[in-house]
Order: C-alpha cells, then structure tokens, then sequence
C-alpha cells in the first residue's frame, strides 16, 4: 500500500553521487522515508549527517535489490545513476514489474529523453538545462 499523506513519502533514490545524496539527504531531513541504493559503497559518504534513512549496497538492475528498497511500496523513485541505458532499464522495471507510479529518471542524451516520456517516466535532462540556461545568455534574457 502507498503512503498516501504528503508530509512523509516513501523515496527510493538510486544512485548516491552528488545529486542523489543531496537529494537523498534533503528529503530525509524534512521528514521523509528515504532509501538509496548504489553498486559503489563508497558513494554513501556523500550522504550528508541529516540523512536518517536506508542505505543498499547493491545493483538496482537486478530485482532482489529493488524488492529488498520495497520499492513497490514508493511513492517516487528517482533514477539517477551516470549511464542513460541503465536508467531506463531500472524506470522500466519500477514501472511495469513493480507499478511504481511516479519514476523520475536523469537523462544525459537529450535523443533519448522522448523514449523515456513514451513510457510514463518523467525526465530531467542536466544537458537540456544546461543548454536553455546558457541560450538565455546568447539571447540576452539571462536573470
């Protein structure tokens, strides 16, 4: 059963580099359930002191990592490892094996973000920010 109340969600966040574990951290200081997965052990020391949640070691592409996170049980899952194949196939595998509802995948290669949004992840491209945020200073319409 999903947490239904919005002050305390379930997050799963896989991948525990800079983004993640600050990711991890925040919602883990502001009340939230929060588990992290990583195949590095030593990518849990960017955790922050504030993070109180769940750690484990392990490769989210295989299912016994993901039944262990309870991560039909999530409320978001949040893919962010460094590598476009691997996120996609672990958002396919939370959405139609485990029918996590809410997948938020990082995409690198802005050619596979339309595949993503076909099957029901949303995605956030940090090479897709990037390029908007400095376009805005070609055009003069920087803040």
């Amino acid at each position: 059963m999903r947490n239904k109340s919005k002050d305390n969600l379930y997050l799963v966040i896989i991948g525990c580099g800079k983004v993640g574990a600050n990711v991890a951290s925040r919602a883990s200081s502001i009340g939230h359930n929060v588990v992290v997965i990583d195949k590095n052990e030593k990518a849990f020391e960017n955790l922050t002191v504030e993070f109180t949640g769940f750690t484990i070691f392990g490769d989210a592409t295989e299912k016994d990592v993901l039944m262990e996170a309870k991560i039909d049980r999530a409320d978001y899952v949040f893919v962010l490892t460094e590598d476009d194949n691997t996120n996609f196939l672990i958002s396919m595998a939370c959405k139609y094996y485990f029918a996590v509802k809410k997948v938020i995948a990082r995409v690198y290669e802005p050619d596979n973000i339309q595949l993503f949004r076909e099957y029901d992840v949303e995605v956030i491209s940090p090479t897709v920010l990037a390029i908007d945020k400095l376009s805005d200073f070609v055009v003069g319409d920087y803040k």
